[in-house]
């Protein structure tokens, strides 16, 4: 297995663990709107060097934008 493909397989296997992840903890948000988030925090940072960072940075976005109010106030 090459290098690159063994980089590819895992971020699948990690964007699947974070997908699980969130649904438990965001059960109301829809299963494909938060893959649909994870595979976009990846196309992201595609280009960096360093990949063992990426599935943190991309679930602390998304808990970030999960937590953030739809009306963009902050919450009272």
């Amino acid at each position: 297995m090459s290098d690159d493909s063994t980089a590819t397989a895992r971020d699948a296997m990690a964007q699947a663990h974070l997908a699980q992840s969130m649904q438990a903890r965001y059960p109301d948000v829809p299963a494909e709107a938060i893959s649909e988030r994870i595979r976009s925090g990846y196309r992201r940072y595609a280009r960096a060097k360093v990949r063992d960072f990426v599935p943190l940075l991309v679930e602390r976005e998304l808990v970030a934008e999960l937590r953030a109010p739809a009306d963009g106030l902050p919450p009272r």
